[in-house]
C-alpha cells in the first residue's frame, strides 16, 4: 500500500513538472517568457509596421528584449509594451524605430539619446514612423530603371558595332606604332654612332663639350623609346581585353574618327623619324672651332 502511494505521489509530481515546463515553453515560444526579469516600457507609434507579440527589441543589432503587447489606440496611435533587460541602461530620450527586412520580419530598434536621466520601468518613449517597404521598393525601382537604361545604351547595336570596328583596327594601329618606334630606335642609334665617331676624332675641347651634349640627347632618346615600349605593351593588354569583351571601354570607342586621327599622327611620326635618320645634322648642329 505504501509503495502504491509513493508511485502515485511521484506520478503527480512528474505531471506538475511537465505542466510547468509546458506553460513556460509556451510563453517562451510566443516571446513572453515568465520568470525573466526586466523593465517594462511603453512605446507609442503612428504605425505598428507589422510588430506583434514576441517581436524582438534590438539595441545596436543585439536583442535586449521582446514586445509583450500591442494595442491599437484609435484613431491613429499604436501602443506597444516591451520588456527590456534591466541591466541595459537607456537614456530617458531614447527613441524606437520599427525595422523590416526583405523577408518581412519586423523588429523594434532602440535608438539611445543623450539625456543624463535614465529610463525607468513604466516610462513612455516615442516611436518613429518607419519608411515602408513600398516606398523603399519605389526608390529602388527608379534606380534600377536608370541603371538598365544605361546598360541598354551600352549594349545597343550601334555601340556593339562601333566597338567591333574599333577593335578590328587596333591591331593595325599597334603594328604601325611598332614600326614608328623601330624607326625612332634606328634614328637614336644613328645619333649615337655619330657621337662616338666624333668623340674618337678628338678635335678639341669645344668639340668634346658638344659631343657630351649629343650623348646626353642619345640617352634621353633611348629612355623615351623604353617608355614608349611600355606604353605599347599596355596598349596590347587593352587590345586583348577588348577582343575578349572585357572592361567598359565601349564608351571611349564610339568616335569612329579616332582611327583616322591616329593614322594621320602616325604618318607624321614616321616622316619625322625618317627625316631624323637620314638628316641627323638638320636637328643636331655641331660646330668645331
Amino acid at each position: 500500500m505504501e509503495h502504491q502511494v509513493r508511485n502515485i505521489t511521484a506520478l503527480g509530481l512528474l505531471v506538475l513538472v511537465a505542466g510547468a515546463l509546458f506553460v513556460w515553453g509556451f510563453f517562451f515560444l510566443i516571446g513572453d517568457p515568465i520568470l525573466v526579469g526586466g523593465d517594462e516600457v511603453v512605446v507609442t507609434m503612428d504605425d505598428g509596421a507589422g510588430l506583434n507579440r514576441g517581436s524582438g527589441v534590438l539595441l545596436n543589432g543585439v536583442q535586449v528584449g521582446t514586445v509583450r503587447r500591442v494595442d491599437l489606440r484609435p484613431p491613429d496611435r499604436v501602443t506597444l509594451r516591451i520588456k527590456v533587460d534591466d541591466d541595459i541602461p537607456l537614456p530617458a530620450d531614447t527613441r524606437a524605430v520599427a525595422r523590416a527586412d526583405v523577408f518581412g520580419a519586423t523588429t523594434l530598434e532602440l535608438v539611445p539619446g543623450r539625456a543624463l536621466v535614465k529610463l525607468e520601468g513604466g516610462d513612455t518613449i516615442q516611436g518613429l514612423t518607419p519608411q515602408g517597404l513600398p516606398a523603399l521598393a519605389t526608390e529602388l525601382g527608379g534606380q534600377a530603371r536608370t541603371i538598365l537604361a544605361a546598360a541598354d545604351s551600352l549594349l545597343s547595336p550601334k555601340a556593339v558595332n562601333d566597338l567591333k570596328t574599333t577593335a578590328s583596327v587596333l591591331p593595325e594601329v599597334a603594328q604601325q606604332l611598332r614600326g614608328a618606334f623601330a624607326e625612332l630606335s634606328l634614328a637614336a642609334a644613328s645619333l649615337k654612332r655619330t657621337a662616338i665617331e666624333m668623340e674618337t676624332a678628338r678635335t678639341g675641347a669645344a668639340a668634346g663639350e658638344t659631343l657630351a651634349e649629343v650623348q646626353a640627347s642619345a640617352r634621353a632618346a633611348t629612355e623615351t623609346l623604353n617608355t614608349m615600349e611600355l606604353s605599347l605593351t599596355s596598349l596590347a593588354s587593352v587590345m586583348d581585353k577588348i577582343d575578349r569583351g572585357q572592361g567598359t571601354l565601349g564608351r571611349l570607342v564610339n568616335d569612329t574618327t579616332l582611327y583616322g586621327e591616329m593614322s594621320a599622327t602616325l604618318r607624321e611620326v614616321r616622316f619625322l623619324a625618317s627625316d631624323v635618320r637620314e638628316n641627323p645634322k638638320k636637328y643636331v648642329s655641331i660646330e668645331i672651332f
